[in-house]
């Protein structure tokens, strides 16, 4: 793989329908994939802002998207602030998340995302976060993260991997990706499984450290304020965590008469994208309209 492919790309477009002269919101701009396909439709009287806690990533956004520099602007937050972020009557037609990881993101070591490349143990978006995954890993109690584990990564092997954690951590401190990925590929028995036996394990930690879900949880709402009317709000999840909470927070919204669910079913990948792009296989794309 060259570099980020949006997944998806296609969906999101048909269910945005961007428009001349519309406004949007990018919660999650990352590579500026997803973006790029809005400006080209909305230029020249259309605007766009993109949002990531990701600094890196959005200096990498900005590199891309530099020829649609009068309709693009770029805001360095957690998405959970959206709500005072736009303050002023801001109102958008179209609001999007991603809540993928970016390939780049992944390929970085040092930022400690992935097993499949050694690095210290860090897992944040925000490089000025205080709380890191050696932190949880080496000073949070057996309970609490024996309780990220369940909660964040339904890990049914998680006393298992916990024991192991806390009998290494005796001995030395445990600072790098795949020094956590052998202690948990022991741990975890039987390992012909469909994903690597470190996967649910990595996908807590990075939620517990980032607060993914409770951000999510509170963006939804804001999100739904912030739309115009016949806006749309589409949401790309890729774990079941995440596609529970925007199917219930959805599901309540369309109760109140506020939203109509668009898709009563999430829309998945493709074969051939699955093909083309490995990350796709778990996205799920929601979406949702403004009454």
């Amino acid at each position: 793989m060259l570099g980020h492919i949006p997944v998806l790309l296609d969906e999101v477009i048909s269910f945005l329908h961007p428009e001349q002269k519309g406004t949007y919101l990018d919660c999650t701009i990352g590579a500026g994939g997803h973006s790029r396909e809005i400006l080209e439709r909305i230029v020249p009287g259309g605007s766009l802002v993109g949002i990531d806690q990701d600094k890196e990533m959005l200096n990498l956004a900005e590199k891309r998207l530099k020829n649609y520099g009068k309709n693009l602007k770029l805001i360095q937050s957690d998405f959970a602030h959206i709500s005072e972020i736009f303050k002023k009557g801001e109102r958008f037609n179209g609001i999007l998340y991603d809540l993928g990881l970016c390939f780049f993101q992944i390929r970085q070591g040092e930022r400690g995302f992935s097993f499949s490349v050694d690095g210290p143990l860090d897992m944040r978006f925000n490089q000025k976060q205080e709380l890191t995954a050696f932190e949880l890993i080496n000073k949070a109690s057996p309970e609490e993260i024996r309780r990220i584990l369940r909660d964040y990564g339904e890990e049914y092997y998680a006393d298992r991997i916990v024991s192991a954690i806390i009998r290494e951590r005796k001995l030395s401190p445990i600072r790098t990706t795949l020094q956590l990925e052998k202690i948990v590929f022991r741990a975890v028995p039987g390992k012909r499984k469909r994903i690597h036996p470190a996967t649910k394990t990595f996908q807590a930690l990075r939620i517990a450290v980032n607060k993914e879900l409770e951000s999510l949880a509170k963006t939804l709402p804001e999100a739904i304020k912030l739309l115009r009317k016949k806006g749309r709000v589409a949401v790309i999840s890729f774990h079941s965590l995440e596609d529970r909470l925007v199917k219930t927070t959805f599901r309540k919204f369309e109760k109140s008469k506020l939203i109509k669910v668009i898709t009563p079913s999430p829309v998945v990948a493709t074969q051939m994208e699955r093909c083309i792009n490995p990350l796709s296989r778990s996205a799920k794309l929601r979406v949702a309209e403004k009454e």
